[in-house]
């Protein structure tokens, strides 16, 4: 496996697996407040390449997503709310850039995997924005989103996993 590191990505690109997901080129984008999305895509990430995808690039918060989208047919976005159903701090710069921009994401497809609190009237409000954007840039939903509850589900990254499974199934 070789590693492509640049400043919040890592990219990592294997052999051609003979599995199902060897041929699609993934990106997975962490938008995490406390540290619990970045988790979760990192574990995402990692069990795609376990599954056999060929590439799979993770794109941390700071980082402009540009060339790894580019790149790819699927991307997994990982993201939390913050506040009142706000994108997270680390991810307004990248957010407000991809609005801005408005890049041609028609060929994409994507998963999302949002983490809230329903203890707030705007559970996930930060992935439903998230969704929103990437629908209004072309990109084209699959399946329904992974929406883990923070105040009944302590560990976000098995639920993830879980989903994750099944959601593979319908690519």
């Amino acid at each position: 496996m070789n590693l492509n590191e640049g400043p919040g990505r890592i990219c990592a690109a294997a052999e051609p697996a003979n599995s199902p997901l060897g041929a699609i080129q993934f990106a997975v984008i962490a938008a995490t407040q406390s540290g619990n999305a970045l988790l979760v895509a990192e574990m995402v990430a990692a069990r795609l390449t376990l599954r056999g995808a060929e590439r799979v690039c993770l794109v941390g918060e700071g980082e402009y997503p540009a060339a790894a989208l580019a790149q790819s047919d699927v991307l997994v976005a990982c993201v939390a709310s913050h506040g009142d159903g706000d994108v997270p701090d680390g991810f307004l710069e990248t957010y407000q850039a991809l609005i801005a921009e408005r890049p041609d994401l028609s060929h994409l497809r994507y998963g999302l995997i949002g983490l809230g609190d329903r203890t707030y009237a705007t559970f996930c409000g930060g992935a439903w924005k998230v969704d929103a954007l990437l629908g209004q840039l072309g990109a084209r939903r699959v399946g329904d989103p992974c929406t883990i509850d923070a105040s009944i589900q302590p560990f976000a990254d098995e639920e993830a996993l879980a989903w994750l499974e099944a959601w593979l199934r319908g690519l």
